[in-house]
């Protein structure tokens, strides 16, 4: 009862700030395209490792366009986060 009391007393501007006042659809529309620029990376660094695979018959070549694409995505997916947290790059 007297933390509602305490949070309706502070003035907006702080409630803004936080992170948990952002509207939950742009949250959800960021970690959304975050995820598909992971999904994508991993799909086109996984299909040029297959295409050179298949030119120079090693199929180590796509294991290792996988595992670049994860890194990229996730090199990504952790810049997001550094924004989002509000860390400076």
């Amino acid at each position: 009862m007297v933390s509602k009391f305490a949070d309706e007393q502070q003035p907006t501007t702080e409630k803004s700030k936080s992170p948990s006042s952002q509207n939950p659809w742009k949250t959800f529309a960021v970690f959304s395209g975050a995820t598909m620029q992971l999904a994508v990376s991993v799909v086109v660094f996984g299909f040029l490792g297959y295409h050179f695979a298949a030119k120079t018959h090693h199929v180590w070549l796509t294991i290792l366009g996988v595992i670049v694409g994860v890194v990229v995505g996730a090199s990504g997916l952790a810049f997001l986060a550094k924004q989002i947290l509000g860390d400076k790059p």
